[in-house]
């Protein structure tokens, strides 16, 4: 295929040998683009770096033998002492073991249940947790040592409670990075521990440039090992406002880094209506560029209340997903699930376990809890809104139901259609996309409240459509979001 004006010029700003970035919405051919990239840099050495192993090994197919197609996983395992690598063949300490080992005593902290501060006690295996947790968050961060700021507590504890058991318990932390880092300590270990060791180790990797794929979705740790390398030119490829994993600590590469960029605007998976759509949510992130539709390709938008033929429905909530899933699967459909199913089990399981008396330990989101009527309580406060929605699904449905439900997925190959997540569809695209309800926004008096996040995440669920999108239940924010556009538009221009 004959390469288009805005990838050339990305293939020209290459040829300079200097780092840059590639702004590349939805659809746009970026494979395609870095693929060129590699053909017209035959005679250099280049490194293609993904985030999972599928995806590298899919690149693997495409591009020239000049190019090592990698994770940052794969790359660290190589360069990391076996003897650390090895633990990972080791049983996982258990919060259970971990705090025996550690001889974490109880602590008695306050909590905010319901409208009141009540007395709660920190059991030592959820101390345990907190330090793992910790630990993780530590290994994705740029920071050469753990720090009391890795361990990370709920909104709703009692700040001075807060701040004494990141006290108390920062110590562990260290310990348990020393721990492991030690060959001759006895517990496995994660992946993300040989990646943070081998960083921490100032690599220069051994090629002349990188290409850098969904850089939006870095963390601090992927980002400072590609600004260390200034030997290659680094190449930074992604879509700033396909950036959905910043609750993960993602850091948005393609808006941080202040490098000259090129733009692949153009659309190969739908025509000009699907962008118009995608363009509301862009024109409200305070993007000037506009995202262009593929002419060639006959897309619509359709409006009404039920799409009877449809390959995906797009969801915001892994709730809202397992509840439609319920629903056709009473209607007799054959469903695929793309959703967090096991996260939703094991909060399915531990819901289960409290309301017949037993604590859990293994749902970072119920381990606070008693009792399944605390769970309650404590969805009567603000901060509940990540688990009020879950929680409304298992009193609706009840757990053997929801549970028989996650037992009858149909395989994506046999299914009627797919329900997803917009999180988990990212990536991903169908033929004919129905839009979901759950989405978070509020509309009074002709005005939208609506975060970033809730655009992006928007922007990214609107662009998966290739033939059919409909967007029924966005009707009100899409026309509220464009009268309030065109009011600004004709303001500007008085």
């Amino acid at each position: 295929m004959k390469a288009t004006d805005e990838q050339l010029a990305a293939i020209d700003q290459a040829k300079r040998g200097e780092s840059f970035k590639i702004m590349a919405y939805a659809g746009s051919g970026k494979t395609t683009t870095l693929k060129l990239i590699s053909e017209q840099l035959a005679g250099q050495k280049g490194l293609y770096l993904a985030f999972n192993k599928a995806i590298a090994d899919e690149a693997r197919s495409k591009f020239p033998s000049n190019v090592d197609c990698r994770t940052f996983h794969s790359l660290a395992y190589r360069h990391v002492d076996r003897k650390i690598t090895d633990k990972l063949r080791l049983p996982r300490l258990s919060p259970l073991t971990m705090a025996r080992d550690y001889q974490l005593e109880p602590l008695t902290i306050r909590r905010m249940l319901g409208k009141r501060y009540e007395h709660f006690t920190l059991t030592p295996s959820r101390q345990a947790g907190l330090i793992s947790n910790a630990v993780s968050r530590f290994c994705a961060t740029h920071a050469r040592h753990p720090a009391p700021r890795h361990l990370e507590l709920p909104d709703w504890l009692h700040p001075d409670d807060a701040e004494n058991v990141q006290q108390q318990l920062f110590p562990y932390v260290e310990q348990r990075w020393i721990d492991a880092l030690d060959p001759r300590h006895q517990a496995g270990i994660s992946h993300e521990v040989y990646l943070k060791r081998w960083a921490l180790s100032d690599p220069i990797i051994p090629v002349d440039y990188i290409l850098f794929d969904e850089a939006q979705d870095s963390d601090p740790l992927m980002l400072g090992i590609l600004m260390q390398q200034t030997r290659a030119q680094v190449i930074y490829v992604g879509d700033a406002h396909q950036q959905i994993y910043q609750w993960r600590g993602a850091v948005n590469a393609m808006q941080k880094l202040p490098l000259p960029d090129t733009r692949l605007t153009r659309s190969f998976r739908f025509g000009e209506e699907v962008a118009e759509i995608a363009n509301v949510f862009l024109k409200e992130l305070g993007e000037t560029t506009a995202l262009q539709g593929m002419p060639s390709i006959a897309s619509r938008i359709d409006l009404s209340p039920i799409m009877r033929s449809k390959n995906a429905v797009l969801c915001r909530t892994n709730a809202r997903a397992m509840s439609l899933l319920m629903g056709g699967l009473l209607q007799g459909h054959k469903v695929a699930l793309q959703a967090d199913s096991d996260r939703l089990l094991k909060f399915v399981q531990a819901a289960s376990a409290l309301k017949s008396g037993k604590r859990v330990f293994d749902v970072p989101e119920l381990s606070w809890f008693n009792s399944w009527q605390e769970v309650h309580e404590y969805c009567e406060s603000s901060e509940s809104s990540d688990i009020k929605p879950l929680v409304k699904l298992v009193d609706e449905h009840g757990t053997e139901p929801l549970k028989k439900a996650l037992n009858a997925i149909s395989p994506i190959e046999s299914a009627d259609y797919v329900i997803s997540t917009a999180h988990k569809a990212k990536g991903l695209e169908w033929q004919q996309v129905q839009i979901e309800d759950d989405y978070s926004y509020k509309i009074t008096k002709g005005n939208v409240q609506i975060s970033p996040e809730e655009l992006r995440l928007l922007y990214v669920a609107t662009t998966r459509a290739q033939s059919v999108l409909n967007v029924h239940h966005l009707q009100p924010l899409i026309g509220t979001l464009r009268a309030q556009q065109n009011k600004k538009a004709k303001e500007k221009a008085l």
